[in-house]
């Protein structure tokens, strides 16, 4: 039945090459909601600070450290978010901890030894790719891709 190999094969080339469409379809969706659940975050802390001006206004006291807002910073007009009665930032603890690690890591890697250092924050996969991807685009980490695993370093110290 020289037919039905033909027609199988057709079929199995066409599944194929659909399930590498979906893939590649999930990337693109997975990248987008990782950048709008940091563009959430950045909302979400903006709304709070304003929640705490509107009601130091109202009952005019005086704003306390943790509730005035981020600064500004660069031209593009986004805030860092500074480290709130000592406590590192994210960013921060991902520079450490690549920095300490003698092997390159993985977003997961690194989200997992941050969890288990850091059990009081929620640590998201999500987040730290998206930090460690930040942190190459400004030239303080090196990505490596090893087949379809994506590895960070640190960048050599500039001297």
């Amino acid at each position: 039945m020289p037919g039905e190999t033909e027609l199988t094969s057709a079929y199995s080339s066409k599944v194929a090459s659909d399930l590498e469409r979906n893939l590649e379809e999930q990337e693109r969706i997975r990248g987008e909601v990782t950048r709008l659940t940091a563009e959430l975050d950045a909302l979400m802390h903006d709304h709070a600070v304003l929640l705490n001006l509107q009601k130091a206004l109202r009952s005019e006291a005086p704003l306390s450290a943790p509730d005035l807002p981020r600064q500004r910073t660069g031209k593009s007009g986004k805030g860092r978010r500074s480290s709130a009665a000592g406590r590192p930032t994210l960013v921060e603890l991902i520079r450490h901890h690549l920095a300490a690690s003698s092997t390159p890591c993985s977003a997961s890697e690194v989200t997992t030894a941050l969890s288990e250092q850091h059990r009081d924050r929620h640590i998201q996969t999500t987040v730290v790719r998206t930090s460690l991807e930040n942190l190459v685009a400004r030239g303080e980490a090196h990505r490596t891709k090893q087949g379809s695993s994506v590895f960070y370093t640190p960048a050599a110290p500039a001297r």
